[in-house]
């Protein structure tokens, strides 16, 4: 797993002394990262802080006096009230002392908090994959040729992030505080819940299937349609013709690629093409659209590219050419082009 500079919600819990064995041990791993010991400590300045700024609000004087006036007669009322009033005027001073303090801290505490607060952007490489942890705790596997923007910390009454591309998310549970995922055309919110996203700009459909949990789908043109998934369900949106379809699948074909393994079930071959393109860093161009809604079932795991093509030549009507991928300036390789067309004579059901 890459490490990256997130900030767990379970910090909150570890600086107050109020995380269980299982956060101690996630808190341990994640202040081995020099940059995330760096933000700890700016942490434990900000709690210091707002921590001085709470005991001056709980601070009582009145409640103070009546305390105190109980423990004596009501015949000695003249002198213990001169008496409380001096108590209270000790008491003040270094509640006063503490308040100027903070706000003379104020600049300083709002310069920690930007420091803090910044919007974060992970991206994946064609042919690559990561995995990582949002603020919340949030389990998140990015597919490839995809981006993910999201929060240092997640403030308000919702937790949101943006998402290009594909991901899996195990989100921690919060029923306080919905977990958003924001695409070009859908919200997919949850609370504690696995499902996948698949959302590339550029494909014909966006897709959101649930593993466990439940999520709400909300058209972001239209906020009045939305949809309720149970797990093992999908729903697809058309961007052709914007419109939405839920259908039962095998989840775990679905969210495979996380374990590096691609799973097809009459897929049609613009989408196969596609995801191969993604998986194996190529421009991959049906010539011939005959076949691009060639509808294709199969699974691939440790195979290169080259033998893929064989393996698709030998199994469905098509056939292909490939470029060599060559030297470019940047000393970087160029990406490998592949042509498919259907076979002569071939039938394409």
């Amino acid at each position: 797993m890459e490490n990256h500079d997130n900030i767990p919600e379970y910090l909150v819990a570890y600086l107050h002394g109020e995380a269980s064995e299982e956060e101690q041990l996630l808190v341990a791993e994640w202040l081995k990262d020099d940059g995330n010991a760096a933000i700890f400590r700016q942490m434990k300045k900000i709690d210091s802080l707002t921590s001085d700024l709470g005991l001056l609000h709980q601070f009582d004087i009145e409640k103070g006096k009546v305390q105190v006036r109980k423990k004596y007669r009501v015949n000695k009322i003249v002198s213990i009230t001169t008496w409380v009033q001096r108590v209270a005027a000790v008491l003040f001073v270094p509640a006063l002392l503490a308040g100027g303090w903070f706000y003379s801290q104020k600049d300083k505490l709002t310069k920690e908090l930007s420091v803090l607060m910044v919007n974060q952007e992970i991206n994946t490489q064609p042919g690559t994959k990561t995995h990582l942890f949002l603020p919340d705790s949030t389990e998140v596997w990015l597919n490839s040729s995809s981006s993910l923007k999201f929060p240092s910390a997640f403030v308000g009454n919702e937790r949101r992030i943006s998402l290009q591309g594909e991901a899996i998310f195990k989100v921690y549970k919060n029923k306080k505080k919905p977990f958003i995922v924001s695409t070009s055309n859908m919200d997919i919110e949850a609370v504690g819940t696995e499902f996948n996203v698949s959302a590339y700009p550029g494909d014909l459909k966006l897709s959101t299937t649930l593993a466990e949990g439940k999520v709400k789908v909300t058209d972001k043109s239209d906020a009045s349609k939305v949809i309720f998934l149970d797990p093992g369900s999908q729903v697809d949106y058309n961007t052709t013709n914007k419109t939405y379809q839920t259908e039962n699948v095998r989840v775990e074909d679905v969210i495979a690629w996380r374990d590096g393994v691609l799973v097809f079930n009459e897929t049609p071959f613009y989408e196969v093409a596609a995801k191969l393109g993604r998986w194996f860093n190529a421009d991959i161009h049906i010539n011939d659209q005959s076949v691009a809604n060639y509808r294709f079932t199969g699974k691939f795991t440790s195979e290169s590219l080259d033998q893929v093509l064989e393996l698709l030549t030998l199994s469905t009507p098509i056939t292909y050419s490939s470029s060599k991928r060559e030297m470019m300036n940047n000393q970087a390789y160029s990406k490998q082009e592949i042509k498919i067309w259907k076979k002569s004579n071939a039938k394409v059901n």
